[in-house]
């Protein structure tokens, strides 16, 4: 007989293994479902959140890419008014944004070419698929050295 209360003082019930399995399973399928409309509830007052600023946020780039449009007139009109043709003006503002965006360009070009692939990262975890496999790895990775490395710092995990 099993007592199926934390209660000491109620009489145990004839409940069989099974019957206590699929109580717990049915128990456990309603904590689920819960939790699942919990979470659900929650992300769409997120998502609503998110949109919400989202919508702003367009906003307000629209705004002050209405308001770099008309810095650039600005700028054009003041050459002219210096005594430029309104076609030079215009020009030349054009061509120093052309320049700068050339200019951006090269930087990220030279960026790129530096890229390269996280070699630390691949060889650890080419060691850990490795290790779970249970093969030795020929070249143990330091994560003293790798930490160095990367942060230029001589730190010892290890006790000395």
């Amino acid at each position: 007989m099993i007592n199926t209360t934390n209660d000491p003082s109620t009489p145990p019930t004839q409940r069989s293994i099974g019957e206590l399995v699929a109580s717990i399973k049915d128990e456990l399928v309603g904590v689920v479902h819960h939790e699942v409309d919990i979470a659900k509830k929650e992300l769409t007052a997120l998502g609503i959140k998110v949109g919400i600023i989202a919508a702003c946020a367009a906003v307000v780039l629209f705004l002050l890419l209405s308001a770099w449009v008309m810095l650039l007139f600005f700028f054009a009109e003041g050459l002219t008014a210096l005594g430029l043709p309104a076609w030079a003006s215009f020009l030349i503002v054009a061509g120093v944004f052309i320049v700068l965006a050339a200019v951006a360009g090269l930087v990220a070009f030279a960026y790129v070419k530096k890229l390269r692939a996280p070699e630390v990262t691949i060889e650890t975890a080419k060691g850990a698929v490795d290790a779970v496999q249970g093969k030795r790895h020929s070249t143990p990775v330091s994560y003293d050295d790798t930490f160095e490395e990367l942060y230029g710092k001589q730190v010892s995990a290890r006790s000395e």
